[in-house]
């Protein structure tokens, strides 16, 4: 059992089409050992049952509830963000409609509320399939229970959005219109996790939770599964054109950072963002002399002066960035 906690948490859950799975969702998050002050849905203009659903087992739940119709559909990324708007407690924790939590989630989450510095709550989970039978662990690289301070993550990396639970203010810090664009689908503004997560670990001190607190559902219908997206066929160079742009939009991103951000979020420190996030443009536009070679030969040695300047040391922690070297040296080998 962890110590009282005065903090509140708004769970906010978007929904679409998810009459096969919500209300298992629903009841998992009414039986929570700590009780959210409210849960927030958000339908995305299901055309299923999914909202009779949602009403028939909402009428068992002890806590506040609203539902949102979304008329038009906004796609996943502005439904989430939109609905975590209208959150009025402490901490958000986005849901989605097909997983099961346990029923300690909130509570294990909560012995991190009354830290100030941290701003942001991560966990592992547990693998299920469409009956809720686990299948395997999916741990997002979380081996201990820890607190890490800011900018100890890659830039672009993220953890899933059904396992944070974050400071409210967070998604206060900028407009929402103003995100960047999305690096992994490039038509689309920025998604909520990777967005919570940019600005989460650039203001803030992140809390990894090494305990499986919520079961991942996997079927055929995920928006995206344990496995992340490959861009085997993606041409490098207009991949690598993406990500400066959105490492340029990051920069832009911390300019934008109110000044009495530090009121809300002690460790912030504008500079040393700034900082972090040149280093990886810089890498990125070093690397991208590498895709615009005329020949084999001069790609080699682009490569060749990238590893000399570290351009292959991630800009967190200094390790070696090795599929990525070995990405441009097929690249160099093969498509200069």
């Amino acid at each position: 059992m962890n110590k009282p906690t005065s903090k509140t948490v708004s769970v906010v859950l978007a929904t679409h089409n998810g009459a096969q799975y919500v209300e298992e969702q629903i009841k998992s998050i009414a039986a929570q050992t700590l009780a959210p002050l409210e849960l927030i849905i958000s339908d995305d203009a299901s055309t299923d049952n999914t909202l009779q659903i949602i009403q028939d087992v909402l009428a068992q739940c002890h806590f506040s509830t609203k539902i949102i119709r979304n008329e038009k559909a906004l796609g996943f990324r502005d439904n989430f963000l939109k609905a975590c708007l209208l959150a009025r407690g402490d901490f958000i924790a986005f849901s989605d409609q097909d997983d099961v939590w346990r029923p300690t989630k909130l509570e294990t989450c909560s012995q991190f509320f009354e830290d100030r510095t941290v701003s942001l709550i991560a966990h592992a989970a547990t693998l299920i399939d469409n009956a809720s039978n686990p299948i395997g662990m999916f741990r997002q690289g979380i081996t201990n229970t820890t607190v890490k301070p800011p900018l100890s993550y890659d830039p672009w990396d993220t953890f899933w959005g059904f396992s944070m639970v974050f400071r409210r203010e967070i998604i206060e810090l900028v407009d929402i219109q103003d995100r960047i664009i999305d690096y992994i689908v490039p038509s689309e503004r920025l998604a909520h996790d990777r967005w919570v997560m940019l600005l989460g670990q650039m203001v803030g001190a992140t809390a990894e939770i090494k305990d499986p607190l919520v079961g991942y559902r996997q079927h055929a219908t995920n928006l995206f599964g344990s496995q992340r997206r490959k861009h085997s066929a993606f041409d490098l160079r207009r991949r690598s054109e993406i990500y400066i742009d959105a490492t340029s939009q990051m920069l832009d991103v911390v300019a934008k950072m109110p000044t009495d951000t530090n009121e809300s979020f002690p460790l912030f420190d504008k500079d040393r963002c700034h900082r972090f996030l040149s280093s990886a443009l810089l890498q990125l536009t070093r690397r991208h002399t590498i895709y615009e070679s005329a020949s084999t030969s001069t790609a080699f040695r682009q490569i060749w002066a990238c590893l000399s300047q570290g351009s292959y040391r991630n800009v967190h922690d200094g390790s070696m960035r090795w599929k990525s070297l070995m990405r441009d040296a097929k690249f160099a080998a093969l498509g200069a």
